[in-house]
């Protein structure tokens, strides 16, 4: 006959310990995954600002006229007021025809309401001329991307030549590639 061993799986010893250990290792682990999820936030916030102006691009082009973007603290629309900081983005053509309706082509929100990142602008708005290239703004215009909670800041680039880039401000151009 074969002898039955009845101490197969874990005393409730093993199990607390194993459970201490564990928590010990959360414990250390939960600063840094808070500060990653608000950076996560930080950089999300930017790319749909980038997308947001490559879309004002892309219709200046399509529609063969000019097209602006804008940040602004009201739902986005035709008459929105611009403002150098805000929680939400808009494209709009800035003369519509009848084809245009009002005007208004699309909108986001970048933060929400209670969120922590802070978006300001160089200037309330810029316009992309019919190929693309700012119009009304100077060589540079910079949306500078901060999150009190996190640790890294971002900054969205636009050139007067219509060149768009996402970049870190704490890193320079010369050393990193991410550099502003």
């Amino acid at each position: 006959m074969k002898k039955i061993n009845k101490n197969l799986g874990f005393s409730l010893i093993e199990l607390m310990i194993a459970v201490l250990v564990f928590g010990i290792i959360m414990a250390f682990a939960m600063p840094s995954f808070s500060t990653w999820i608000q950076d996560a936030k930080t950089r999300t916030i930017t790319e749909s600002l980038q997308n947001g102006i490559r879309l004002a691009q892309a219709e200046a082009v399509n529609k063969g006229r000019q097209v602006a973007f804008f940040v602004t603290n009201v739902q986005p629309s035709s008459t929105a007021a611009a403002t150098v900081t805000g929680s939400n983005w808009g494209v709009r053509v800035v003369v519509p025809t009848q084809a245009d309706a009002d005007g208004y082509i699309q909108g986001a929100v970048l933060n929400s309401e209670g969120g922590s990142v802070i978006v300001t602008a160089s200037t309330a708005e810029i316009r992309f001329n019919a190929i693309g290239r700012l119009t009304n703004s100077p060589s540079l215009v910079t949306y500078n991307i901060t999150n009190p909670k996190g640790a890294r800041a971002l900054r969205v680039v636009v050139s007067s030549s219509g060149g768009v880039r996402m970049c870190d401000p704490n890193k320079s151009l010369a050393t990193a590639a991410d550099g502003c």
